[in-house]
Formats: structure tokens, sequence, C-alpha cells
């Protein structure tokens, strides 16, 4: 079955409750529950986010591959968890890392098509106040740690029989790594 999985974290900008998400599917078998893939999801975004984001709930529908009569919510469960990282260089609110994973497919024009993340980490390494201002790319430990999240991520942080897939339920080529672009973008908070 496709699941998407979707957890939203809060973070306060310019005086204001900001909430955001990312969205992830899964191709799972028939033994994994909605619970263990929240739990693995959790697990490693937990690791990149600072303590000055705080984790809201998480919302599991599937499957994702059908119509959207037969998707329906699996899961629906609340929060009060922060980010792991106490210490360390605060970024921009606005400022997002972007980890992205090539599906192996060409668009229409001949491009690539990637499948990304865009995180609002809230930190970076304690090193890289530049990258946090958006005036430099990042250094390795923080590209180092990004990466870490994306291949915990690409396996459901060692869950056997889920595996990151696009909407459609079209897996990834097997050991695709991950690429973190090295600069920080720009991405609003939706409004």
């Amino acid at each position: 079955m496709i699941l998407g999985v979707s957890l939203t974290k809060r973070t306060t900008w310019r005086g204001i409750e900001e909430e955001f998400s990312n969205v992830y599917h899964f191709q799972t078998a028939v033994d994994v529950t909605s619970d263990q893939v929240v739990d693995g999801v959790l697990a490693a975004e937990r690791e990149i986010f600072g303590n000055n984001v705080t984790f809201v709930n998480a919302k599991v529908w599937g499957p994702t591959d059908g119509t959207a009569l037969q998707s329906r919510m699996l899961l629906q469960r609340d929060f009060a968890n922060s980010g792991n990282l106490a210490v360390g260089a605060i970024t921009a609110k606005e400022l997002a890392a972007v980890v992205q994973w090539d599906t192996g497919r060409i668009n229409l024009r001949g491009g690539r098509i990637f499948l990304r993340k865009y995180l609002h980490v809230g930190r970076l390494a304690a090193s890289d106040e530049e990258a946090a201002k958006g005036n430099a790319p990042m250094q390795a430990s923080s590209i180092t740690a990004l990466t870490a999240y994306a291949d915990d991520v690409k396996n459901a942080v060692g869950l056997s029989g889920a595996d990151l897939c696009d909407e459609k339920g079209r897996l990834l080529p097997f050991n695709t790594p991950a690429i973190v672009l090295p600069h920080l973008h720009t991405r609003q908070f939706r409004r």
C-alpha cells in the first residue's frame, strides 16, 4: 500500500506561530503499521530540527495510488516533541535546506525529475553562522547531518518494508544517493 505521511511542525516567526509540514510517501508491506512509519520519520526529522521547532501532529492516509474515494485517513496523532538540536547557528525562519533524490525519470523538456524536501530546520551546526544567514554555503557538518536524515527517511529509519516513493508509488532507483544542495533557499511558509 502507498501511504502518505505528513508531519506538521510549528515555529515562531515575526511574532506569529507558523505551521509547516513535509509530506512523504512510502510503499509499505502489509505488516507495516502507520505508527511505525510515523515513528521512523519522526526520529529522522528530530535529529535535524532545532529545539526552536515543535512537532505538532502526524497524519497518515492511503492508499495514495488509487482514486480519492479509495484513500482514507488511517492515523492522526498529536505530539509535544521539539527538535533535538539545542545549540547551533539559528537560521532565518524562511530559509530552508533542500534535500533531493533523483527519481531516474526525465520530464518533457529533457530535465531530470527530483523528489525534493524543503526543510525549515531552524538551526545548523554551530560553525555555520554565515550559511544560517544565507551568505555562504553550508559546511560539511551540516551537509553530513542532512544526508544522514535523507538516508534515514529513504528507508523509514531502517524499517523493513517501507520505502520512500512518489505519490503514485514509483520507487526511487536502487542505491539513489541523496543530494543536499549547499546553499539554503528561501521557501515561504504557506499563507
